[in-house]
């Protein structure tokens, strides 16, 4: 028995690994072996083209994540730029704002007068 499961597990993970495209494909070709009274041995060429579908939905699938991914970072830069340009800003205006003052109080005559 412990042969036997042995024996199974590999095939079972196997067909855990496939996607949905290459098990249709699998389901196809194991129908047609049976139609033509042939035994299936789990790699027909239905299963093949499935299996390559499967891989570029995948890649896509990657592609659009990787593509996500890249907009996220270039908005975030974005924003991190536009920090950084109102806190120069800020700063710009602080001192502006200070110049004024001390311009101000001199023609007044300076505090204290």
């Amino acid at each position: 028995m412990k042969i036997f499961i042995l024996a199974i597990t590999p095939a079972v993970l196997l067909g855990a690994c496939q996607g949905p495209k290459a098990q249709a494909g699998a389901e196809k070709d194991k129908a047609a072996a049976v139609a033509a009274g042939q035994s299936y041995d789990g790699d027909g060429p239905n299963e093949r083209i499935g299996a390559a579908r499967d891989r570029a939905a995948d890649a896509a699938e990657d592609a659009r994540e990787a593509e996500a991914e890249a907009i996220e970072k270039e908005r975030d830069s974005i924003r991190s730029a536009a920090d950084i340009e109102a806190e120069r800003l800020e700063q710009e205006a602080k001192a502006v704002r200070k110049a004024a003052d001390e311009r101000a109080d001199a023609v007044e005559g300076g505090p204290g007068r």
